[in-house]
């Protein structure tokens, strides 16, 4: 690619779209200073900082609260992109949702294949029976956790998404066979290796970039995304930029415009960031 091009199209970019785990979060649920200095260096330069996780806002809002993410943009991605979020209030701008109906039918077969399954509720977590699944989404979100007691009042209204823990060779097992069976009316992706998430159909966080820059008046090829999982893939394919760190997963390497040589322990969003953004010569890694 012809350098001054490369530098070129990188100086459009009006967008930095970003997944939280394992991509902006160390291993600690922390951000790093270094990668927050550089965050407020694109914020500096008038680029909309936005974060797309499967969080939903009751998880995410300490991030975009430490981030100031309400002072420009004042956007959210949130629960993989079935829900945009007004970062300042928490007020949901979109908000898709899988039917009740469906939903009870789903658990239901859960139940009876022994899966371990779990919804998001007024930012509670709700398990089928207490697992270890669970436990680890409970300690990543920071959201409680309580036992599904009686399952007629908690599937009895329209969910956001629902979850299956499992080990990761489990979790593949079912993600191929829930995407032969209702992919045509659901988004089915693995946020980890021991999750695999239910969402409406149109939930992903590609789409849902594509709605905010619409909203924005943006193009998606003056968005910079970075990403590190399979729920990550729609939107590192969609944007003008795609990137990755060093620990993504090879399904997302393989497609990544520009993959960092740092992990998420080594303030791969900065070096992702002083490559493509801050640097006054041309990237070098570029696909």
């Amino acid at each position: 690619m012809d350098s001054m091009m490369s530098h070129s199209r990188v100086s459009r970019i009006k967008l930095i779209a970003l997944d939280l785990d394992d991509t902006l979060l160390r291993a600690d649920l922390s951000i790093s200073e270094e990668n927050k200095r550089a965050l407020q260096r694109a914020e500096n330069r008038g680029i909309h900082i936005v974060l797309a996780s499967g969080r939903n806002y009751h998880s995410m809002r300490r991030y975009a609260e430490e981030l100031f993410i309400h002072r420009r943009g004042d956007f959210l991605i949130g629960s993989n992109g079935a829900q945009l979020i007004k970062a300042s209030t928490g007020a949901l701008l979109e908000d898709l949702a899988l039917p009740a109906a469906f939903c009870k039918n789903l658990v239901e077969d859960f139940e009876q294949k022994g899966y371990f399954w779990q919804l998001y509720i007024d930012g509670k977590i709700y398990c089928s029976r207490l697992n270890k699944w669970a436990l680890i989404d409970h300690e990543l979100s920071g959201l409680p956790l309580e036992v599904i007691d009686n399952l007629d009042t908690v599937v009895n209204r329209n969910q956001t998404k629902i979850v299956i823990g499992g080990e990761p060779a489990q979790v593949e097992s079912i993600y191929h066979e829930l995407t032969a069976s209702i992919g045509d009316q659901t988004e089915i992706v693995t946020s980890k290796p021991y999750f695999l998430e239910v969402l409406p159909k149109g939930a992903s966080k590609g789409a849902a970039l594509e709605r905010l820059t619409a909203r924005l008046h943006l193009s998606m090829d003056s968005v910079l995304a970075i990403g590190d999982a399979r729920n990550d893939l729609e939107m590192l394919k969609y944007v003008g930029w795609g990137c990755a760190p060093a620990n993504a997963t090879e399904e997302i390497r393989a497609i990544a415009r520009f993959v960092s040589t740092k992990t998420n322990e080594e303030d791969a969003v900065a070096d992702i960031l002083a490559h493509l953004i801050f640097s006054d010569e041309a990237p070098t890694e570029i696909r």
